[in-house]
């Protein structure tokens, strides 16, 4: 379903704090979604935030995000011992991610690439899910795999079709994952981040 409506991200580098494992894209896939930036931002120029290129990422998953308000200091210090215990068992042995880009969409704040499901890191998602509980009330993670690639500047330069311009406009990416982060985010969308770990998936 598409929005009625596309707003500004209103966090769009804030400082915002988060805790989530991130997986970077490669240069060669982030060259090639960056191509499909450019044709989107042809349909209506000044009308969106671009972060960098090797900023290009895919949230695994999401343990506390930065739209969630809710004591995540307090949240972390209890979860981060129950969090690498389950990505340690994981990523151990564990195949690299194999994903393709294959449909782009319109959201309500940006515009997203979405691949195919991938079962292996949603079995990842399920784990970290099971092995640490979230605070009660707040929105389960989301469950698709997608790469945001514009978000809103200013939307009411978009055009009434913009949506189904979104949706017709081809893509076709692959994406390699062979290294995941566990990551703090400090300025929102993953512009600053600290790294709490990482781990290295068998690209055999």
């Amino acid at each position: 379903m598409q929005p009625a409506v596309f707003r500004r991200d209103p966090f769009w580098n804030t400082r915002v704090e988060s805790f989530f494992v991130q997986a970077l894209m490669p240069p060669e896939t982030a060259a090639a979604l960056d191509a499909v930036r450019d044709e989107i931002e042809a349909i209506a120029p000044g009308a969106f935030l671009r972060a960098p290129t090797h900023r290009l990422h895919v949230s695994v998953h999401v343990f506390a995000s930065p739209r969630e308000d809710f004591d995540k200091q307090a949240f972390w210090a209890a979860a981060e011992a129950p969090a690498l215990a389950a990505l340690d068992e994981y990523c151990t042995g564990a195949k690299a991610f194999a994903w393709h880009f294959q449909r782009l969409q319109a959201a309500e704040l940006a515009v997203i690439a979405l691949a195919a499901p991938d079962e292996h890191a949603l079995g990842l998602r399920r784990l970290l899910s099971e092995r640490v509980k979230r605070p009660a009330g707040l929105r389960p993670p989301y469950a698709e795999i997608h790469c945001t690639l514009l978000r809103y500047a200013a939307p009411e330069k978009l055009p009434a079709d913009f949506a189904a311009r979104i949706a017709a406009l081809p893509c076709s990416v692959h994406a390699h994952i062979a290294t995941l982060e566990l990551l703090g985010g400090e300025v929102y969308p993953s512009l600053q981040t600290r790294t709490l770990k990482s781990y290295r998936l068998d690209q055999a």
